[in-house]
């Protein structure tokens, strides 16, 4: 199933949806889809909802290869932030994972993993 995203309406916050099982495949598709959507703006927040996802199917090797495609959508809109709502233990440790994949391949790219929409709005 592709991951659903919204964009508000000034383009500025995309909130995504990942449903069932998570793969590379579908990741990778999201990215390509961002880069083509013309409603989000520069300095973008992206938050991405992982409460919907059942299991997710991303190698380590994966995880790392995600990190670096990400790069296109992010330097093309310049998403400035990524926030990962993690409210499962193996949501947030594949949380944690991605964020330590950027963080070596996007230093410039501030990723927060955080447990619930409460401690994300802190």
């Amino acid at each position: 199933m592709p991951i659903e995203y919204s964009v508000s309406k000034n383009g500025l916050r995309i909130e995504t949806y990942p449903r069932g099982v998570l793969d590379t495949e579908e990741t990778m598709d999201y990215f390509y889809r961002l880069e083509q959507d013309k409603s989000i703006m520069q300095g973008s927040i992206e938050i991405v909802y992982f409460k919907f996802v059942t299991d997710f199917k991303i190698s380590y090797l994966e995880g790392a290869e995600i990190a670096k495609r990400y790069q296109n959508p992010k330097t093309n809109k310049l998403i400035d932030k990524t926030i990962f709502v993690c409210e499962t233990d193996l949501a947030f440790g594949i949380g944690r994972m991605l964020q330590t994949f950027h963080e070596i391949t996007n230093p410039e790219h501030n990723v927060v993993v955080v447990k619930s929409d409460h401690e994300m709005e802190s």
